[in-house]
């Protein structure tokens, strides 16, 4: 009796393992389908890894796609939502574009010649960025992972539908000081407290949440305040939050005066 009850014992933990094995061989297949066109397969091998060590749960489709990245909606073992950005590896022309950013970041003193390498560089550029912001208090996507050219951090959306952008929406006259003085107190808090500069800012990489509540997106280009293009790139930043708010009503310092309020000096003037 006690040997049958082993017996089935042995029975149902290998049927128990097969039915895994055959859910994760069914999901894999299911994953080829929505990838393969799309990613080489050392990046769907990364994903795999991902989905293995527990990081992704569940994976679904595009949420926004680009020439050098898509961003997919999933799931974590635990069900919170979560958006997959997978740099695609494809052309060279990316690094030539990028090196600017990297250049003299103290973070990543060596610039790989490899393609591949490089853009793995800066996905982890990305995550780091993300990380010392949300660490600072910045309105960003909070950073899970990252791992070769994937980046996992939490999806700002509902429902598997992402927020609005800033310029996607139109809102009601009266609100758009209050999302102004939000920007600004954002980019003044990535300055001062992660000695960040977002490098790309204007109306395109902000979220609105039904709250009126802004969340800064795409900080894979943020560069330290120490890097020779930090002021060029903050100066540039502040050009397009006037621009953009100065066309919805919105009556903002010029972008030097903001400049100066945020820095504490004038624009290429060396700090102390």
């Amino acid at each position: 009796m006690v040997r049958e009850d082993k017996l089935e014992k042995k029975l149902r933990a290998r049927e128990y393992r097969y039915e895994r094995e055959q859910r994760y061989l069914r999901k894999r297949s299911e994953l080829d389908e929505v990838l393969e066109e799309v990613f080489d397969r050392r990046t769907l091998m990364t994903i795999y890894e991902l989905m293995n060590r527990g990081f992704i749960g569940e994976f679904y489709g595009v949420v926004s796609a680009g020439k050098e990245s898509r961003i997919y909606y999933a799931l974590n073992r635990e069900g919170e939502p979560l958006a997959v950005k997978i740099y695609l590896i494809t052309s060279a022309e990316f690094r030539k574009t990028r090196s600017i950013y990297i250049a003299h970041d103290p973070r990543f003193q060596k610039v790989p010649r490899d393609f591949r390498d490089f853009i793995y560089l800066w996905a982890r550029r990305e995550y780091r960025n993300l990380e010392d912001a949300y660490e600072a208090g910045v309105p960003v996507p909070k950073p899970y992972f990252v791992r070769n050219n994937v980046l996992g951090m939490r999806f700002i959306g509902e429902d598997g539908r992402r927020y609005p952008l800033l310029m996607e929406v139109e809102l009601e006259p009266e609100i758009y000081p209050r999302i102004y003085e939000q920007v600004i107190e954002a980019v003044k808090k990535l300055y001062r407290e992660a000695s960040l500069i977002h490098g790309d800012l204007s109306e395109y990489n902000i979220f609105i949440t039904p709250k009126d509540e802004i969340i800064l997106i795409d900080l894979s280009q943020a560069v330290r305040v120490e890097q020779p293009v930090a002021d060029e790139l903050l100066l540039r930043d502040l050009r397009n939050i006037a621009r953009y708010f100065g066309k919805m009503g919105v009556e903002t310092p010029e972008p030097e005066e903001l400049f100066a309020e945020i820095t504490g000096r004038s624009p290429f003037e060396k700090p102390l």
